[in-house]
Order: structure tokens, then C-alpha cells, then sequence
């Protein structure tokens, strides 16, 4: 193999059923700011079954042990559903940390930093008397109303501003919402910027392309299908870990982008207008509108939802997600060459089963190769693939084996500001270890693969 990790234990993973840390739920988990790297996760006091919020930080360039830990005990989460996870966000512009946890259509549990903390070196600053209390809306928004119907909140770091999206509604029947952060500590609704009208979107993701100033997401739509107790609003049948709207009901390949911070939305395809988004409902992207669609794929096709996606420095949209329209699940790599358009090309060596763990697409900044972090979906295997540009310098179909380790256990997740920064491909994940999971980050170095 050509690369070799060096390996942080973060602490023993909460013995749940479903995973709550290093789940593809967990929209953003790990990430680097001045230097300085951040992971949020859940931990557990030995005396009790509940799980508690926990941050962690160290310097990047440090030796990989040298994480200082602070952990919220005013909250204890107890749910054991996958979707229930941590996200943490920093805004650059006033240097705040973020965190929203333990939701699946659930009301907002938020908090964030004093200003200035995540460029405060001094040790003492690390605690969580420097975090206000749990909020149940965001600061500045225009009513103290709780944010209702919560799932899969993410943040997503702008130049001095900060996103923070997530879900509003119920599997098959949801829509995503989209607020700015600036640095006067205070959070702009955009509005309901991608909406489901009987089903809802699955974003793979959602990027921020710098050099441009512009925004880029790429989703699957799940089809609603009625069920046992979807018009009753007592029911939590909807809250399951799985189903009743499962995979099954995916199809599709959609993507649009944004050049004014998510009030306007453009087709790549129609280079036309879709949408301008405001506070008033109804005024966001139909999740099914055609000129949207990239890729036609049908429902019962393999494919999953929130798989992964990226924005490489040239401006071209990579995608990774599975289908079965060829007769076996394959993964699959969607590429946008903003000159050329889409090209799709099944990945070699691993092939995924139709609903196993989730992996990510992320290029290598070192040198014009992308690297996909896979998750083996029969056994405990996580691997590296690099795809390189073939003969014609146009597209990647040149694959190689990077790196290949077993035992461990769950879906991995990519600091991408540590990749850009600094060249280091860190991955959050859980592995086996003495017949328990430990919470990991692994390090790679990816100067070695450009020797290599």
C-alpha cells in the first residue's frame, strides 16, 4: 500500500444499536480552522447509558494523541437512531464553533461558542463554560418560534460566513431549509430552497466552491409512499431507522448552484434561472424539476441517498453513489466537466450492496487525482481508491488501490478543510478493537502519493 495513517483514539463508541458517531447522517463531524482540528461526537459516562455531546480539538501539525476534550453532561441523548447525530460548524468571520444534536424531525437543539474561540489557543479558553446554553432557534431569527421537524443538520463554512441547512419534515414528505450566519452573531432565513412536493430531496451533499463564491448541491429525490398513520400527527412511525419510505423509493440525479450566497438558484444544463428564494414558502427549486436533472435513474435502481459529494478546484462537480441498472450494484462516479458535462463510470475493485455503509469523493490537492474513501459493505474493510486522468487528460479512468485496512466499522467522514489546507486526508470513523468500537480518526499524508 502506499499510504500508511497515523491513528487518533478519540474513546470508546457508545454500545448502541445504530450508530450514532461516524454515521453519513452526521453532516459534518470533523473539520479544521486555523490550524487548529475538530471532531464532535457522543461519549458516554461508564454509570450510565446515556450519551452525552463531546468536542474535541488539537493542532493539526501535533502528534495525533494530542486531542483536548470538553463534554456537555447538561444534556444527555438517549435515542438510539442513526439519524440522531452531532454537526459542528465554525464561522471564519468571528471565529464561533457550532453544534445542533439529537434530531430526526425533532425540534432544534443548537448552541455555539463565544466569538473568538476557535482562534483562542489557551487551554483554559477549551471548556464548555466558553458554549452558551441549548437553544431551540437560531440567534437573529425573526421570531424566538422553535425550529420545528429537524433531521440532518449541517453547517457549512462560507469566506466570513457560515450556512446552516438541514431538513424540515418527514422522510418522503420534507423539504431543506437554508439560513446564513454572518459574523454580527446573527442567522438570515434564506428559505426552503429545494422543496419535495410528495417526496423529498437527499442531498449527497452541499459545497462551496471559494474561488468562484459559489454554492453546489446534487440530490436524490425519495418518492412518498402512504403509509400506516402519515396523516396522523401523533404518529412517530415516520421517526423508524428505517423505512417506511425507504431506498427503494430513490431515483434520480439532480444538481443546481448558486452564485449569491442560496437566493438564486441556475440549471448547468439550461444555464436558465429555476428559482429566487425567499422567506415566503413555496419559493425554492422543485426537488423533481427536469432542468435540474443530471441523470435519469428510476426508482428500485440500488441507489442510496447522501452518499457523498465535491467541488474540485477547477469548478467540476465529482459525485459518488450506487446503482443496479446494469444488472449488479456497482458504485459510481458522477463527474460534471463544466466544459464537457456529465460523464458516469463505475468504480473498480469493491462494489457496494444496495443498502451498506456510505463512503465519500474528495480530491486530492496535491495533484489533479480524486480519491474515493469506501467502506467495504461485506466485510470490515475500508479502502482508498485514487482515479486518475487517463490518456486524454479528460476524464478519470485510471484507478489504483491506495490504501486498505479491516475492521473497521463505520461509514467514514473527510475533514475537507485539513485536505485543502494542510494535504492531510483525515477521516473520522469507528473501528473494532479488544471486542469494542473506538472512535478514530485516521491521518493520511498525501505527499507520499504524489512520489508515488
Amino acid at each position: 500500500m502506499l499510504l500508511a495513517p497515523e491513528i487518533s483514539v478519540l474513546g470508546e463508541d457508545p454500545p448502541t444499536v445504530h450508530r450514532l458517531n461516524a454515521c453519513v447522517y452526521q453532516q459534518s463531524a470533523i473539520t479544521s480552522f486555523g490550524g487548529l482540528q475538530y471532531v464532535a461526537f457522543y461519549s458516554r459516562d461508564g454509570s450510565s447509558n446515556a450519551r452525552f455531546v463531546t468536542l474535541a480539538r488539537r493542532n493539526i501539525q501535533e502528534a495525533p494523541s494530542n486531542w483536548r476534550q470538553v463534554t456537555f453532561t447538561d444534556y444527555e441523548q438517549t435515542t438510539d437512531d442513526g439519524h440522531n447525530t452531532i454537526s459542528i460548524g465554525i464561522c471564519r468571520g468571528d471565529g464561533t464553533i457550532h453544534i445542533a444534536f439529537d434530531h430526526h424531525c425533532d425540534v432544534l437543539k443548537y448552541r455555539v461558542s463565544r466569538p473568538g474561540l476557535a482562534t483562542d489557543l489557551n487551554e483554559t479558553a477549551w471548556s464548555t463554560e466558553s458554549f452558551g446554553p441549548i437553544r431551540h432557534s437560531l440567534p437573529g431569527s425573526l421570531t424566538n418560534e422553535p425550529l420545528v421537524d429537524v433531521t440532518y443538520p449541517r453547517f457549512l463554512s462560507t469566506d466570513d460566513k457560515m450556512f446552516f441547512e438541514c431538513r424540515i419534515g418527514k422522510a418522503g414528505a420534507g423539504s431543506e431549509i437554508l439560513y446564513l450566519y454572518d459574523a454580527a452573531g446573527q442567522f438570515k432565513l434564506i428559505g426552503n430552497y429545494l422543496i419535495g412536493r410528495q417526496c423529498n430531496p437527499y442531498p449527497n451533499g452541499i459545497s462551496w466552491h471559494r474561488p468562484t463564491r459559489t454554492l453546489h448541491v446534487t440530490w436524490t429525490n425519495r418518492h412518498f409512499i402512504d403509509y400506516e398513520g402519515a396523516t396522523n400527527p401523533e404518529s412517530t412511525a415516520h421517526k423508524a431507522q428505517t423505512g417506511p419510505n425507504g431506498p427503494e423509493n430513490n431515483e434520480g440525479l439532480y444538481y443546481a448552484y448558486s452564485s449569491d450566497y442560496g437566493r438564486t438558484w441556475k440549471s448547468h444544463s439550461t444555464k436558465e434561472e429555476v428559482a429566487t428564494v425567499s422567506s415566503k414558502p413555496d419559493t425554492g427549486m422543485d426537488s423533481r424539476d427536469r432542468r435540474l436533472l443530471a441523470q435519469e435513474i428510476p426508482k428500485n435502481s440500488g441507489i442510496m441517498n447522501q452518499e457523498g459529494q465535491m467541488v474540485c478546484r477547477d469548478g467540476d462537480i465529482h459525485v459518488l453513489n450506487r446503482e443496479n441498472t446494469s444488472g449488479e450494484e456497482r458504485w459510481i462516479h458522477y463527474h460534471l466537466d463544466v466544459t464537457h458535462g456529465w460523464k458516469f463510470s463505475a468504480l473498480p475493485f469493491l462494489k457496494p450492496t444496495e443498502s451498506g455503509p456510505r463512503g465519500k469523493v474528495v480530491q486530492h490537492t496535491q495533484s489533479d487525482s480524486i480519491l474515493f474513501v469506501l467502506p467495504s459493505n461485506t466485510d470490515s474493510n475500508l479502502v482508498i481508491i485514487r482515479a486518475a486522468r487517463g490518456k486524454t487528460q479528460k476524464w478519470y479512468d485510471e484507478y489504483d488501490v491506495v490504501w486498505r485496512e479491516e475492521g473497521y466499522t463505520g461509514e467514514p467522514l473527510v475533514d475537507e478543510e485539513a485536505l485543502s489546507e494542510h494535504g492531510i486526508l483525515s477521516i473520522f470513523t469507528t473501528r473494532s478493537q479488544g471486542g469494542k468500537r473506538e472512535i478514530v480518526v485516521l491521518n493520511f499524508d498525501l505527499s507520499k502519493l504524489v512520489l508515488a
